[in-house]
C-alpha cells in the first residue's frame, strides 16, 4: 500500500528463500515463458532490505537466488541484484555502494556464468562505472530524464560501454509521454520499461 510498513521478500533473516514465495514467483516466470516473454527478477530494494540480518544475509540471499534460477533450468530471467542501489532507502551499505553492488553482480555471474546479470542505479538513465563493467546488461531508469535526452543517454551508454545491451525497466511517464519515451528508447537501441504506479 504505501512503501512504509510494506513487507514484500522472498528472503529470510538469515538469506534463505520463502519456498511459498518462490512457488508463486515461479508461476509467473514459467507462464512469461510460454509467452516468450523475459522476466527482469529483481532481489533487493530500498526499505526492504532491513529483514536481512547484515550482508552476509545479503550475500546469502544472492546465491540461494541464482541457485533457484539455475536449478529450475529458466532460461527467461533477467536477474536484477538491486533495483536503485544508492538509494538511501537501504539499510545495509553493501546495496548503496558501486563496490559493495558490483560484488554481488559478480557473486551471481560467478555462481551461475550463463545467467545475465545487473542492477540498476536510481534515475535519469544513469549506471556507474564498476557496476556497469561487472553486468551482462545496463539496467537504466528513465524517471526524471528529459523526453528529449533519451537517444543521446542510451547512445552514450553503448558507446561508453562496450555495446551492452541498454534495458530500460523503469519509466513513470504515462500516455502519449510514455508512448513517446518508449519511441525514442527503442530508436536509439534500448528496450523500454513502463512502471504504473
Amino acid at each position: 500500500p504505501v512503501y512504509e510498513g510494506a513487507r514484500n521478500s522472498a528472503f529470510l533473516k538469515d538469506g534463505g528463500l520463502k519456498s511459498g514465495y518462490l512457488s508463486r514467483v515461479g508461476r509467473v516466470i514459467k507462464r512469461a515463458d510460454e509467452l516468450n516473454a523475459v522476466i527482469i527478477l529483481s532481489l533487493f530494494y530500498q526499505r526492504q532490505d532491513q529483514y536481512l540480518a547484515d550482508e552476509r544475509a545479503i550475500r546469502s540471499g544472492v546465491t540461494k537466488a541464482v541457485d533457484w534460477i539455475k536449478g529450475k533450468g529458466y532460461r527467461n530471467v533477467i536477474l536484477e541484484v538491486v533495483n536503485e542501489y544508492g538509494h538511501s532507502g537501504f539499510d545495509h551499505a553493501v546495496l548503496r555502494s558501486d563496490a559493495g553492488v558490483a560484488g554481488l553482480v559478480r557473486l551471481a555471474k560467478n555462481r551461475y556464468p550463463g545467467l545475465p546479470v545487473s542492477a540498476s542505479y536510481m534515475r535519469k538513465g544513469q549506471v556507474t562505472a564498476q557496476v556497469a563493467a561487472a553486468s551482462d546488461l545496463l539496467l537504466v531508469h528513465f524517471n526524471a530524464l528529459p523526453l528529449s535526452d533519451i537517444a543521446a543517454r542510451v547512445k552514450a551508454l553503448r558507446s561508453s560501454y562496450s555495446g551492452k545491451p541498454v534495458v530500460c525497466n523503469e519509466d513513470g511517464r504515462t500516455a502519449s509521454a510514455a508512448a513517446a519515451a518508449a519511441s525514442a528508447s527503442v530508436q536509439a537501441g534500448a528496450s523500454y520499461g513502463l512502471m504504473v504506479e
